[in-house]
């Protein structure tokens, strides 16, 4: 499944939009907009903020994302609004929408400023072994040095790792899900039928980078849906 893949970015540097490639983390610019990732064309005729791919062209393969302000100030009457969330609300396991040094994820999440231009993204890789959870670790230590380590805000018992480049900063969290609280469903497309899946335990990996001119919008603005393991304690 690999072999066929195609990476997100172009010759001329230009990505293409999520469902019509694997975005490549390790190349992506903060030189890329929101519209470049989520075009327009996206936008669901049926359901208000949303937007739905179809992946490779395939419609029975369909992932939506759904719009959302961030505000600073939230629960305040200063409540100000700083920026936009994207979030994707459903993936299936086969999903390659973004890949760093041969790791797949299959969520992609987008915040951006108001006027488009993208401060943060937020990769989810399910179903992980404890082994693959550990390699992409070591593959961004050999890529950006030891990391900086830190408790999570949403979870004291999670670690952050936080590595700082000169356009970027990257923050890696893994955690463990014992499915208690999931619904797994499998559709057989052979057979025709749609059944309720077993619990398998597994590591989820959220891997973010982060514009550093924007991170004042970032950390500690953003407490919803995968942002949520982005912050540290004192954020």
């Amino acid at each position: 499944m690999a072999a066929s893949t195609l990476l997100f970015t172009s010759c001329d540097g230009q990505v293409k939009p999520i469902g019509e490639g694997t975005l490549d983390l390790e190349k992506f610019s903060f030189n890329t907009k929101r519209t470049d990732l989520l075009p327009e064309k996206y936008k669901s005729k049926d359901y208000q903020d949303t937007y739905e791919i179809e992946i490779n062209g395939e419609k029975e393969n369909s992932i939506m994302f759904q719009r959302d302000s961030t505000f600073s100030n939230q629960f305040t009457p200063e409540r100000k609004a700083i920026g936009l969330e994207y979030r994707q609300r459903n993936w299936g396991m086969d999903d390659q929408l973004a890949v760093f040094q041969g790791q797949y994820f299959q969520k992609i999440n987008i915040a951006s400023t108001l006027d488009g231009k993208i401060k943060a993204l937020g990769c989810l890789a399910d179903e992980l072994t404890k082994s693959q959870a550990e390699n992409l670790l070591k593959k961004l230590t050999s890529k950006y040095g030891a990391s900086k380590t830190m408790k999570s805000s949403w979870n004291n018992k999670l670690t952050i790792h936080e590595w700082k480049e000169k356009d970027r900063i990257i923050r890696y969290v893994t955690s463990f899900t014992n499915e208690n609280n999931t619904m797994k469903i499998v559709v057989d497309k052979t057979q025709g039928t749609i059944s309720e899946g077993e619990k398998e335990p597994h590591y989820l990996g959220y891997l973010f980078i982060i514009d550093p001119a924007l991170k004042s919008e970032v950390f500690g603005k953003m407490n919803t849906g995968d942002f949520v393991y982005i912050n540290n304690e004192s954020e």
